[in-house]
């Protein structure tokens, strides 16, 4: 099963490296709803927001919109969500999985809490997966057949190169201009924007791209289910366990 992934986070690649440079992620308390973190952010560093909400890699964007039109094409098994873990939805009940992933961050392991091998030991005994792991949650469940990540010559995450070779199935990289698509054929395609991570004045991308879906395919997005999260899906899983 091939499945093309587009994280819209790869548009933002310089609003997300001044993220990232400035620690932003250290200033907002772990707040994990988007609009209460960039509240936060803006009054905590207000000119670095604003300069990152004007930010965006033009060439980036039609590589995207062009990728996803030309796929579109040739599938009609598509799905959106605001974080990546949404991914895992469209994939239940499949093996053999390959995965083409244009994504400015690896989504391999996250690095939360800051130790790889305790966050592989969570994701096996308690299924804590989010939008930075999901990746490693497939090859976990053996799932995997093979994953590429298309990724910035920017991103902060290089080093994630060695653990895509150590941890994933053939796993492979390339940047934006060496990957060959083919004839663009994919079984499923998944959009999502990562709203945590890139400015509110980005957000009306994602919007760009159900309305070419549904113009394309002729079909409405069911808006109610972009408020999925895998994550909680299984956040409870283990308590379930302990009282069944």
């Amino acid at each position: 099963m091939k499945v093309l992934s587009i994280d819209l986070d790869f548009i933002s690649s310089p609003a997300i490296n001044k993220y990232h440079t400035h620690q932003l992620a250290n200033h907002t308390t772990g707040r994990q709803h988007p609009l209460i973190k960039w509240e936060e952010l803006l009054q905590y560093a207000p000119d670095i927001v604003h300069s990152m909400s004007h930010e965006i890699d033009i060439d980036n964007y039609d590589f995207c919109l062009r990728t996803f039109i030309r796929a579109l094409k040739n599938c009609k098994d598509v799905y959106f969500g605001y974080d990546h873990d949404a991914i895992l939805f469209g994939l239940e009940g499949h093996n053999d999985i390959e995965i083409v992933n244009i994504d400015h961050h690896s989504d391999i392991l996250s690095g939360y809490p800051g130790d790889e091998k305790e966050e592989m030991e969570e994701l096996l005994r308690h299924d804590n997966v989010m939008e930075g792991n999901w990746g490693y949650y497939l090859q976990m469940h053996n799932r995997l057949k093979s994953f590429h990540w298309i990724l910035n010559d920017t991103t902060e995450e290089h080093g994630d190169l060695q653990d895509g070779m150590q941890l994933l199935n053939n796993f492979s990289w390339s940047y934006r201009h060496a990957y060959d698509f083919g004839d663009y054929k994919f079984d499923q395609i998944f959009v999502c924007i990562s709203p945590a991570y890139i400015p509110p004045t980005h957000w009306h991308m994602f919007g760009t791209f159900i309305r070419v879906y549904e113009e394309l395919v002729g079909k409405v997005v069911d808006k109610d289910k972009l408020h999925r999260k895998y994550q909680y899906r299984k956040h409870y899983t283990g308590v379930t366990r302990t009282i069944f």
